[in-house]
């Protein structure tokens, strides 16, 4: 299975290796600059391309022996959770609401049902909320204060949104903090 996780991984991956290479044959260049344009130079440097394109290789299937689980959140260097760019280059769209007379919060996260799996990775991750299919796309809604506030607020406080999403996300996030400060 070609999960995002593993994707991004190869692709990390990848690009170390090049830049490794890169790095290795610029530094053969600056300590032998009299032999570039010899026949052996070049031969010693395709040696090292292929040497270098049989690591991306092996690395390749090396990590298809692994089981990769996507993981949309992570913790940043100081702690914080932030979301991955490619958990949100997932979502159609997301909506702030409130569901009923007792102003209770809600959330829903709109993605293409090719993207199930990041859904259910997220809904793991918050253990909250549900996924259901509403007209063609995939639904995560995430009820509740105390969800709201543990999960939905640490996220979506530290991604930077859209002007529009960011104004309607402020104007929730102000009632949601209000209904959380008159419950404790």
């Amino acid at each position: 299975m070609n999960t995002p996780s593993r994707q991004q991984l190869t692709r990390s991956g990848e690009r170390r290796i090049k830049s490794l290479m890169v790095r290795t044959l610029e530094k053969f260049e600056s300590l032998y600059p009299n032999t570039q344009r010899t026949r052996e130079a070049g031969i010693f440097k395709g040696d090292i391309k292929t040497m270098f394109n049989d690591v991306i290789r092996a690395h390749r299937d090396e990590l298809n022996d692994y089981e990769i689980d996507y993981r949309p959140l992570r913790v940043t260097n100081d702690d914080r959770l932030a979301i991955t760019r490619t958990f949100m280059s997932t979502v159609q769209r997301v909506e702030f609401s409130f569901t009923d007379m007792q102003c209770t919060p809600s959330v829903k996260i709109y993605a293409n049902a090719d993207n199930l799996d990041i859904l259910r990775a997220i809904r793991s991750e918050f253990d909250a909320g549900v996924i259901y299919a509403s007209d063609g796309s995939v639904v995560l809604e995430i009820v509740g204060l105390d969800d709201c506030v543990n999960c939905v607020l640490t996220i979506m406080d530290s991604y930077r949104l859209h002007n529009a999403v960011q104004k309607e996300y402020q104007a929730w996030r102000q009632e949601v903090v209000k209904g959380y400060r008159s419950k404790v």
